[in-house]
């Protein structure tokens, strides 16, 4: 059986990660692959300093230095012991290792770039996974970028993302040299198409995310079947700081009667965060966020996986923007890519839309399992494709 080596996110605590890795080792498990994924933890220092130099470089710009700042407060605060938020963010964490221990397969541990480079030459194939995986900082890094795969190994990726839709200048070359070596690329958002075709002059297929691969029945075999929680709820995942959106989600639950269930500092923390909502759980893994979206009345969410569990269990929800839109670091691009072809663009709001008209709002959900159904067989005929090519 063939071995694909799979570069993905598993160092770090978020839903989306965790489950579009799931959801990629479990189709290609499927479609008769055995899989592996990279363990880079002893190259979290090298990769770490890589960015920081490029991050160096960026420090003039407002946008990517109110990104570092908040990521260094935030980090700061994980690290007091005595800080609610420090506790809180290791109960969430012991859920992320349970779940990857469960699931996941992984290489023997690596020390260096040597190793690494070594352990992917024992695989047929490495592919990168989705998320936003060629973001510049991770471009700099030089590990989503399969730079370490041997020229022999063929290498894939599927519904990989930029997260951007404007790439920096002083990129454009070192993006050009790893695409060019990648055979099989994909992408999840239409920016990352013009990208591609952009840097390397490629035409390569916009695909779903893996997440979407799966159905709702299949997603059902890592969740619990009764509700994490009792009575009706609306659900907010904000990973942005964006006070009209919470202020949004307060005039829902005015108009409902439903309480507020957060999932707090999805990112960065939040102060904000800390004052709306009524149950705010932290013993929630990738299952029990999927089991939160499926019983919701409604989500209300800045996050782009939060949307696709949304639309695959039929739960009404609303879209917000993370960034500002027109802004060239935005990462709003996949969300808008999401809606367009699942004609869903009317759930994108901004925070400041009257409640008795957006409840108006319905999901038609066969209509929409329709277009998912075709979307997915499309995305798993190019998958398999890439694979016995």
């Amino acid at each position: 059986m063939s071995l694909v080596g799979l570069t993905v996110v598993t160092y770090k605590d978020n839903f989306g990660s965790a489950l579009q890795t799931y959801a990629t080792k479990r189709v290609v498990n499927e479609l008769g692959y055995e899989t592996k994924t990279f363990d880079i933890t002893g190259l979290s220092k090298s990769i770490r300093n890589r960015k920081v130099l490029y991050y160096l470089t960026r420090l003039l710009h407002k946008d990517e230095r109110a990104y570092i700042l908040s990521n260094a407060i935030s980090s700061a605060k994980k690290k007091k012991n005595d800080d609610n938020y420090a506790k809180n963010m290791s109960v969430r964490h012991e859920m992320y290792k349970a779940f990857y221990s469960k699931h996941i397969k992984f290489f023997p541990h690596v020390d260096n770039w040597k190793q690494l480079s070594e352990q992917s030459a024992t695989c047929d194939m490495a592919l990168v996974g989705s998320d936003q995986l060629w973001g510049a900082a991770n471009i700099a890094g030089g590990y989503f970028t399969l730079e370490f795969v041997p020229d022999n190994v063929k290498k894939i990726a599927y519904s990989t993302s930029f997260g951007v839709s404007v790439l920096p200048k002083q990129l454009h070359k070192h993006a050009k040299k790893f695409l060019n070596r990648i055979e099989h690329i994909s992408v999840r958002e239409d920016s990352g198409k013009m990208l591609v075709k952009q840097l390397t002059g490629r035409d390569i297929p916009v695909v779903c995310d893996p997440t979407m691969l799966l159905t709702a029945d299949e997603w059902l075999d890592i969740q619990n079947e009764a509700p994490f929680t009792d009575g009706d709820y609306i659900l907010t995942y904000f990973m942005g700081d964006n006070p009209e959106q919470r202020e949004f989600v307060q005039r829902l639950k005015e108009k409902t009667g439903y309480k507020i269930v957060g999932l707090l500092h999805g990112s960065t923390f939040v102060e904000s965060d800390e004052h709306y909502c009524d149950e705010t759980p932290y013993d929630v893994g990738p299952g029990e966020f999927l089991n939160l979206i499926r019983h919701a009345k409604y989500v209300c969410t800045d996050s782009f996986h939060c949307s696709v569990f949304s639309i695959i269990y039929g739960t009404e929800f609303f879209a917000f923007p993370r960034d500002a839109e027109g802004s060239a670091f935005s990462a709003n691009d996949r969300l808008h890519t999401l809606l367009g072809w699942t004609g869903l663009q009317n759930r994108m709001l901004t925070g400041n839309e009257n409640v008795d008209d957006v409840m108006n709002l319905h999901l038609d959900y066969n209509v929409l399992q329709e277009l998912v159904a075709d979307k997915r067989k499309a995305s798993i005929d190019y998958l398999k494709k890439a694979l016995e090519a």
